[in-house]
């Protein structure tokens, strides 16, 4: 009869201190994923991509893709990579 109290009284407990751990906290999460909600992960700018002799790849931070061409102004078919000039 001790042991049915004891786990009456246990299982009460968690009960009600149970709604206070799920309570929605000033900006709507819960408390329990507030934490989870913190660690946002680091966004970048999506960046650009060449299509060059050697390949298709990222462009370096702050360059961009333009159309190659050849002396006379025709296309090459192939992207340039142009980044500003540092001073």
């Amino acid at each position: 009869m001790r042991a049915w109290t004891l786990s009456l009284t246990v299982s009460a407990a968690l009960v009600l201190a149970a709604p206070s751990a799920f309570a929605a906290g000033p900006d709507g999460a819960h408390a329990l994923s507030l934490s989870a909600a913190k660690k946002k992960p680091v966004r970048r700018a999506p960046g650009h991509i060449a299509c060059t002799v050697s390949g298709c790849h990222p462009t370096p931070p702050g360059c961009r893709p333009e159309m190659g061409r050849y002396w006379d102004g025709t296309p090459t078919g192939f992207d340039i990579v142009v980044c500003p000039r540092r001073r």
